[in-house]
């Protein structure tokens, strides 16, 4: 590699590094973690995929550049949660676009009474994280049943893959290339979806306080906005974070997510739990000193709560994948007009609890 090219691959990273998020480090042993401790009855085929599912913990972060406009604006909101920014909402609903034009009507509610704090009530100041973790949650059991259905027989089954494919091309004669381009997917699906869950673990992606201090303050927290960056990148590279260094927060045991869509949720708050430990070390200058007990073990817990919660969606989809689908009366279908739940406005329907 020559200097040229050298230098444009860390130019590279380190824009990916100031787009706020874990950073490099923090968003691969996230997901490494996560695939490290999937249990015998998961889908462990992914651990010979590890090191894929780890480099796709940043991916989502280089789609975010100013030289992608139209994929930026598109991506942007994915990355954060604001909860208390949208205290106007109290049971988020079961719909990215339900959501979006909650926010908008409470816009146009407050814009002329209101403008200052009408200029917060678009997503760019709300977020649509936790869309994204389950919409990942759903991508990584589709893939998992289409899996299912190469491999084994039982009530998940949809389609036959290996006979659609048999009479398109001869490329997909090959039943172990087409096994693992299946496997890909599934791998692809987790990697993807690591990136927002681990987002939400930092404390930051889920509080209006996300970029300094935000409102009274009579604590003294800091207001500049790099404290984003000292903790979430500068210092997990200060301390030179390990896989193992998370691996011991990780829980062992997987948890089966009996409904994922209020278990998200709880994530995220659970992880706005930590917003005032995030500005008080900040406070002590404890993000400057690498052997400040305190602020090594917030980072090793919070990458590791991402990496347990990322390794039970991926337990829950799997488990969830050898299902059968259910049968949905045309009544039901979210597209269908007549539905009760019907929303004109969106098109369509949220999605039924309990869906998966």
């Amino acid at each position: 590699m020559n200097k040229r090219t050298t230098a444009l691959l860390c130019a590279q990273l380190l824009a990916i590094q100031n787009l706020g998020a874990w950073g490099f480090r923090g968003h691969t042993l996230a997901n490494l973690a996560a695939v490290e401790r999937i249990p015998q009855d998961g889908p462990v085929f992914l651990k010979a995929q590890k090191a894929y599912i780890g480099h796709l913990g940043i991916i989502p972060d280089t789609w975010r550049g100013i030289s992608e406009p139209f994929l930026a604006i598109s991506e942007d909101a994915n990355h954060s949660w604001y909860t208390e920014g949208f205290d106007f909402i109290p049971d988020p609903p079961r719909s990215r676009t339900e959501f979006i034009l909650r926010v908008h009507d409470e816009y146009l509610r407050v814009s002329k009474s209101d403008p200052d704090r009408a200029k917060l009530l678009n997503i760019r100041y709300t977020g649509l994280e936790a869309y994204s973790i389950m919409e990942g949650y759903e991508r990584m059991k589709v893939g998992m049943r289409l899996y299912r259905n190469l491999t084994e027989p039982g009530p998940h089954r949809v389609w036959d893959i290996a006979k659609l494919y048999a009479g398109v091309s001869p490329v997909f004669q090959d039943a172990a290339q087409l096994k693992q381009m299946l496997l890909n997917d599934i791998a692809l699906y987790m990697g993807w979806t690591g990136h927002y869950v681990a987002d939400t673990a930092m404390p930051l992606h889920d509080s209006i306080h996300h970029d300094g201090w935000s409102g009274d303050d009579p604590k003294g927290y800091t207001r500049d906005p790099n404290i984003h960056e000292r903790f979430e990148s500068e210092y997990v590279d200060l301390i030179a974070t390990t896989e193992s260094d998370v691996l011991q927060y990780v829980p062992k045991q997987a948890r089966y997510l009996d409904d994922p869509w209020p278990a998200v949720l709880q994530y995220s708050l659970d992880s706005r739990n930590f917003v005032e430990d995030v500005y008080r070390v900040d406070l002590r200058g404890g993000f400057k000193n690498k052997d400040d007990k305190e602020a090594r073990e917030l980072v090793y817990k919070r990458i590791a709560a991402g990496a347990a919660f990322l390794r039970d969606l991926a337990y829950t989809a799997w488990i969830d994948s050898a299902k059968a689908v259910p049968q949905v009366k045309p009544i039901d279908e979210p597209e269908n007009p007549e539905n009760p739940r019907y929303n004109p406005a969106a098109g369509s329907a949220p999605a039924p609890e309990h869906s998966h």
